[in-house]
């Protein structure tokens, strides 16, 4: 299908390298610069671009081979994104990174037939954990589901008597598809742990009459899950405190781009952001020598959207994970096929042969920013232990123990999200009976996650 003018007009290269984008890899990132969740958008691509604009002038590229990156804009519009995926494909790229949670879910029906590599690091729907059913979606380290059961862990912790039997928990998401997807499972968590639970949609925009705020602190919850993970626009936690919402309750999942509040004095006229929680999988801040070398050939260079003035925040790391994840699948794309240039199957291959050890992340120059990560054909997140940071009003902390996603108790209900997902395609398709999520007996996963 040949892509929309305005994806065309929307797409623009950055290089990660020297050579022009016709002679790199092609690799294609939907970006949310603009539009309503534009704060959060910006800070994730602009750790995605400088580690591999970084990794460019260091290395000329991945494996000798030069890297182009194509960012398309999307404003967060899924239309775009349709229109900037199309633009992608008809490019060629290897793989895509589809830049929040919502465009993910909507380009999962796509990916099989074009066979292009998702990659959605930390927002990933739960379904692209199976690489077995979606072999061409990846969600490393952990997917929403893992996050949000992580936040609801964490209420365990803290309990009394390590329960949070007899508390209440509001969980407020995005009023879209991928906003409102993580909320029956983890209403089903809430009840097995005895937690008293209620949902709130935050509709985009900034109408106040629309603003569920006020209808969370009238509830009163003992703890606020805010789910970020599929974007939300405007202010949110600046309209929870507005609303006389304490924000040491709230345990956010993903970022809501509001790094001014941890800034020193950010809060000091209006509210403090001091003991806000956050799940997340990487260390905070940018002391890593990685993080030395984008601030030297990047940043400092002029080559970089960051203001040189702002510290790394908790979206700026996980864009540069992202960039971690990508090359290294590159890397071991190249080492299976045996060559540099290297097509979207290729890069299949070389994401599920990822495995960064202890070993590989100080070769990376990143020791201590994020834990052990190994992928495979049937696994395709790694599922990995999260931690809950807490801000200090300096810095993010960690509090409480590493919490393991409940693979098993979330088994079940990622069966069902799987078959309800290809009922949903058959349905769309026309194929009554098929099973478009399924791979070819020839790609077939000898076993599942």
């Amino acid at each position: 299908m040949s892509p929309r003018p305005a994806a065309i007009a929307a797409l623009f290269c950055l290089l990660a390298g020297p050579a022009a984008a016709a002679e790199g890899l092609p690799l294609t990132v939907l970006t949310e610069r603009t539009g309503p969740m534009a704060a959060a958008g910006t800070a994730l691509a602009n750790g995605l671009a400088d580690y591999l604009t970084m990794l460019g002038r260091r290395d000329g590229g991945v494996g000798g081979a030069p890297l182009a990156v194509e960012e398309c804009e999307t404003g967060g519009e899924p239309a775009r994104a349709l229109a900037c995926y199309e633009a992608a494909v008809e490019r060629g790229s290897i793989a895509l990174v589809p830049g929040s949670a919502d465009a993910a879910l909507a380009l999962l029906p796509r990916l099989a037939a074009d066979r292009m590599p998702l990659v959605a690091a930390g927002y990933g729907p739960a379904a692209m954990a199976r690489g077995d059913v979606l072999p061409w979606a990846f969600a490393p380290p952990a997917t929403v589901w893992d996050s949000v059961s992580a936040a609801l862990a964490h209420l365990a912790q803290g309990g009394s008597e390590d329960s949070p039997q007899g508390r209440s928990l509001a969980y407020v998401h995005r009023d879209s598809p991928a906003g409102r997807e993580p909320e029956p499972v983890l209403r089903a968590l809430a009840s097995e742990a005895g937690l008293a639970f209620r949902a709130y949609a935050l509709p985009d925009g900034a109408d106040e009459d629309a603003s569920p705020w006020r209808a969370v602190r009238a509830a009163d919850p003992d703890t606020v899950i805010l789910d970020a993970t599929a974007g939300l626009s405007g202010t949110p936690l600046r309209d929870a405190a507005a609303a006389g919402l304490p924000l040491n309750r709230i345990v956010t999942v993903g970022w809501t781009g509001e790094d001014d509040l941890l800034r020193p004095g950010a809060g000091a006229r209006d509210l403090t952001a001091k003991g806000l929680r956050t799940v997340t999988w990487h260390a905070p801040g940018d002391s890593f020598p990685a993080f030395d070398q984008i601030d030297l050939l990047v940043i400092d260079a002029g080559l970089s959207r960051t203001p040189k003035e702002e510290n790394a925040g908790p979206l700026y790391n996980r864009g540069v994970y992202a960039g971690v994840i990508l090359a290294e699948g590159i890397r071991n794309a190249q080492a299976l096929a045996g060559k540099r240039q290297i097509d979207g199957s290729d890069m299949r291959r070389g994401l599920e042969a990822i495995n960064l050890d202890p070993v590989r992340w100080k070769e990376l120059g990143l020791v201590g920013f994020a834990r052990r990560l190994r992928l495979s054909c049937a696994d395709h997140s790694g599922r990995r232990p999260l931690t809950v940071q807490e801000w200090t009003g300096a810095r993010w902390v960690q509090v409480g123990d590493e919490i393991v996603p409940p693979r098993e108790r979330l088994r079940p209900h990622l069966d069902a999200a799987v078959a309800a997902l290809a009922e949903r395609l058959a349905a769309e398709t026309g194929a009554a009976g098929a099973k478009p999520l399924q791979t070819s007996p020839r790609e077939a996963c000898p076993t599942g996650p």
